[in-house]
């Protein structure tokens, strides 16, 4: 697993800085409620994207459990950073109007207790995002490495843990209703060929596991 702490000041950088947190703000935006809300932002990192969610009629708090990305992220949201676990959110039950989860279900090897946290903290009729099927973004575009590793995704794919169709599922069980989807560019990520070729061989296909 990543060692957050040690990573922090190096990690906007190797994860496509600026242009992708606007990217990924701007995705955001089209299914953020309207008007006057309440934001949390679960595994908020460096804030990067955190603080492009500050708007005016917009009261925004960040989440994570790593020390080193919190002293970043309260320079960029002041006073609206709290240290606390995904899968035990301090935060009261119903009290937000939406919940973000930017990139962090592929880390997990169960996003059930996140999802159930982001579930419980929502206000009725509140907004749950998140990103899924963040190894499959990567193949998009045709090209020789999608093609050689499809069937292997495909096999894999019901044991990814941010698996859009496994998600969708538990969300159904939870009397959760689809209201949207967008998508955005990604950049500065990805396995190169020769790190998909060891994964294939050694029959995990799956997450990167590179935040």
């Amino acid at each position: 697993m990543i060692d957050y702490d040690g990573e922090a000041l190096d990690y906007d950088a190797s994860r496509g800085g600026e242009p992708r947190a606007q990217a990924t703000v701007e995705a955001l935006e089209r299914l953020l409620p309207r008007g006057r809300c309440t934001v949390l932002d679960i595994a908020c990192g460096t804030g990067i994207v955190t603080r492009r969610l500050l708007q005016p009629d917009r009261t925004v708090l960040g989440v994570d459990c790593s020390q080193g990305m919190l002293r970043l992220a309260a320079r960029r949201v002041p006073g609206g950073v709290v240290q606390g676990d995904a899968s035990g959110l301090p935060v009261a039950s119903g009290s937000v109007d939406a919940v973000v989860i930017v990139w962090l279900l592929h880390l997990l090897l169960d996003p059930v207790p996140v999802l159930a946290e982001a579930s419980r903290v929502l206000r009725p009729g509140g907004t749950l995002i998140t990103t899924v099927d963040k190894d499959d973004a990567y193949f998009v575009p045709d090209s020789d490495i999608a093609r050689v590793t499809a069937e292997a995704r495909r096999q894999y794919a019901p044991r990814v843990s941010d698996h859009c169709a496994r998600v969708l599922d538990w969300a159904a069980r939870q009397g959760l209703v689809k209201a949207g989807e967008t998508e955005f560019p990604g950049t500065g990520q990805g396995r190169s060929p020769r790190s998909w070729q060891e994964a294939i061989r050694a029959g995990r296909p799956g997450p990167a596991r590179i935040g």
